[in-house]
């Protein structure tokens, strides 16, 4: 397992927090396929299923954020950009044989993912309990 879901990681919003626990299970699901030598074909399904969700999850996050007024809305909107475009990219080179996934591309994915909730996420919680 490369991340456990812990209450740390808690933005106080059940759904949101459904989803970034499902978010953890895709990356994790991920992870166990580079380590059980899983296809190329199935890793590719993989990341698709991790850029979907990475859409779907942003879309729900970004459509609370709106809902409460959040201030610093378009700044947290375009680090979801970045994530999706770097997913894409990451797709996109695979697809084309141009890239090899690897632990590197995995420690990204989650390097990004825990700064994320732990940092910018809790942003939004903390504006949310505060009006």
């Amino acid at each position: 397992m490369l991340i456990k879901w812990t209450q740390d990681l808690s933005v106080g919003h059940e759904t949101l927090d459904q989803e970034h626990q499902k978010w953890i299970d895709i990356l994790n699901d991920f992870y166990q396929g580079l380590l059980d030598g899983k296809s190329k074909e199935k890793l590719s399904e993989l990341v698709v299923a991790m850029l979907d969700y990475t859409k779907y999850h942003f879309a729900s996050e970004e459509r609370y954020m709106q809902s409460i007024s959040y201030p610093d809305f378009s700044e947290h909107k375009e680090k979801h950009d970045f994530y999706v475009n770097k997913i894409n990219e990451f797709y996109e080179k695979i697809k084309n044989d141009k890239m090899i996934l690897s632990l590197e591309v995995t420690n990204f994915l989650k390097t990004w993912l825990i700064n994320h909730i732990k940092g910018t996420d809790q942003q939004y919680a903390k504006f949310a309990n505060n009006i």
